[in-house]
């Protein structure tokens, strides 16, 4: 068996997520998979190739990883064996590098690479939730999908996750039995008196997912971004202080946990910001293999 670290690195497009994992592979002398992953819903199954004219395939490879591949998949393979039965994965390493979609729900280090805040803007935002609607659009998902034939065993996975799912017979009179109440309580639920509406604090657009990280890299590649960093790093750390904004963000799942949270630029190796959270990511990898 390889036991390996597995790293995510997320954020938006363009804020510079390839440009630290190739920092990240110039420093590590160890061997490091990576896998640029895309969450395609249109696809009945996972797809994995390795495209040599890719440009970040290319600069992956360039970087120094001993292997990279473009792995493609259906939001039904999340947490599956998919990608871990790739070709890819079947290399030995010391890590692997996710960047882009996960495939699965937990990894050994969520890195989050994020743009400075613009003028003005701020991480943390007040919205107004309706309530009411969601539970709608919830019932609604709930009970389309227990009237297929599959239905009960696609609940299962996306409450239980696709190993235990397995467990759980796909026909069977407890499940069938299972599946009646379900709808009955769905039904019940809809003559209930609908929520009200409530103001929470939610992230801003194009943010989600800092708020798992354990390592937030705000990548400053010009001088005028230093202050919307400034502001961004504030705010995440309000996330994990601030009893209300917790709750709102995290809610049960979430832990104050200590981050690793640095303004780099990532452009510049030498960059203080950048050593931190290059070796951050490295103790991780180094623990792991020493497991």
């Amino acid at each position: 068996m390889i036991e390996r670290a597995v790293i995510h690195v997320g954020g938006p497009p363009g804020a510079g997520k390839t440009m630290l994992i190739e920092s990240l592979l110039r420093s590590y002398d160890g061997l490091v998979l990576v896998a640029r992953c895309v969450r395609d819903d249109s696809l009945r199954s996972s797809h994995e190739t390795a495209p040599k004219r890719d440009p970040e395939m290319r600069r992956y490879r360039e970087a120094g990883a001993s292997g990279a591949a473009l792995f493609r998949f259906p939001s039904a393979d999340v947490d599956s064996d998919a990608f871990y039965t790739t070709d890819l994965m079947q290399d030995y390493s010391q890590a692997v590098v996710v960047e882009g979609d996960s495939p699965f729900f937990h990894s050994d280090l969520c890195v989050f690479v994020a743009p400075a805040l613009e003028s003005g803007s701020r991480l943390l935002v007040r919205r107004t939730r309706d309530r009411a609607a969601e539970a709608r659009a919830a019932l609604d998902s709930t009970e389309q999908l227990l009237q297929r034939p599959t239905g009960m065993q696609e609940l299962m996975t996306q409450v239980l996750g696709h190993k235990a799912a397995s467990l759980v017979p796909r026909a069977s009179p407890a499940t069938e039995k299972a599946r009646t109440e379900l709808l009955a309580a769905i039904d019940e639920i809809r003559s209930a008196p609908p929520p009200e509406p409530t103001e929470h604090w939610a992230l801003a657009d194009g943010y989600a997912g800092i708020e798992d990280a354990q390592v937030v890299v705000t990548n400053t590649r010009e001088g005028a971004d230093a202050d919307g960093a400034v502001r961004l790093l504030a705010d995440l750390q309000r996330i994990r202080k601030d009893e209300e904004v917790f709750d709102d963000i995290l809610g049960w799942r979430g832990t104050r946990s200590p981050i690793t949270a640095v303004a780099a630029n990532l452009a510049d190796a030498s960059d203080p910001g950048t050593r931190k959270a290059l070796a951050r990511i490295r103790r991780s990898i180094r623990r792991i293999a020493e497991l």
